[in-house]
């Protein structure tokens, strides 16, 4: 039905501005996509509304389902003392990064993915909220280097992206796309720049986890919370390494219930 209903509003919208000259069209309906660009309440306890722009319908699923798909990430979020250093990897189009920042935390958020990563500063930018999310467009790796994001699906909001490769915890990615991105591990990155190590990290990177990880053996000495997604094939495959990463870095899994799809692990 849905499909259908844009088809005919498509057609509609073209045959309405048919009788225009071809550029003052195609301006015509780039400003009418524009303002058909859904924006999408989320509440924050004892606080204004935040906004998420969505141009894409992909976008649209998390805001959407905000707090019902992962609420254990929102219950972790709101733990966190205020004003602490918090980094979201695997930003997507920032709901959780901007969460963060709304609950108080100092907010750096990188998405590797072109279309994601200009949603979530658009994001920061409506929200007024540039203060305390810092975004960065680069990906995160065992080892620093240039490398490719494959990609099935370039639109903002779209995830399972593979970097370096075609290879996915879920099978092989028929890539539409490759983009050229700069990957960093999380240890050289903080020594290239001088960054202090977070003390709260969302990870949430479809299968590239464990590879991160090993990037990051100084940083999660120091780190206070991880929390990590654990799901699908990682979960059946014993996380892939990720609990005996973490738990050599003196971090201790915390009880989740069978549906979480994400785990705390917190310092012992």
């Amino acid at each position: 039905m849905s499909r259908s209903m844009v088809r005919a509003l498509h057609l509609i919208a073209r045959a309405a501005t048919a009788p225009m000259a071809r550029g003052r069209q195609q301006i015509t309906l780039a400003m009418l996509a524009e303002r058909l660009a859904q924006r999408v309440p989320v509440a924050v306890p004892g606080g204004t509304a935040l906004v998420f722009e969505c141009l894409s319908a992909r976008a649209l699923h998390d805001p959407l389902n905000f707090g019902k798909d992962e609420p254990e990430t929102i219950a972790w979020i709101d733990s966190l003392p205020a004003g602490e250093r918090f980094w979201d990897i695997g930003a997507n189009i920032g709901l959780y990064a901007l969460y963060a920042a709304a609950r108080g935390q100092q907010v750096m958020a990188f998405e590797p993915s072109a279309a994601s990563f200009a949603a979530l500063c658009r994001n920061v930018e409506i929200n007024g909220l540039g203060e305390r999310v810092s975004p960065y467009c680069l990906a995160f790796a065992a080892e620093t280097g240039l490398s490719e994001l494959h990609m099935a699906n370039t639109a903002a909001g779209h995830s399972m992206h593979s970097l370096g490769g075609a290879e996915t915890i879920g099978g092989r990615l028929q890539a539409s796309f490759r983009q050229a991105i700069p990957g960093y591990s999380v240890d050289g990155l903080r020594a290239l720049f001088g960054l202090p190590a977070p003390q709260h990290i969302k990870l949430d990177v479809d299968g590239l986890e464990a590879e991160i990880l090993a990037g990051a053996r100084e940083t999660l000495r120091e780190v206070q919370t991880l929390l990590v997604e654990i799901d699908g094939s990682a979960r059946d495959a014993g996380a892939i390494g990720i609990r005996a990463q973490l738990t050599a870095a003196g971090l201790v899994e915390q009880p989740a219930g069978p549906e979480a799809r994400n785990v705390v692990f917190r310092r012992g």
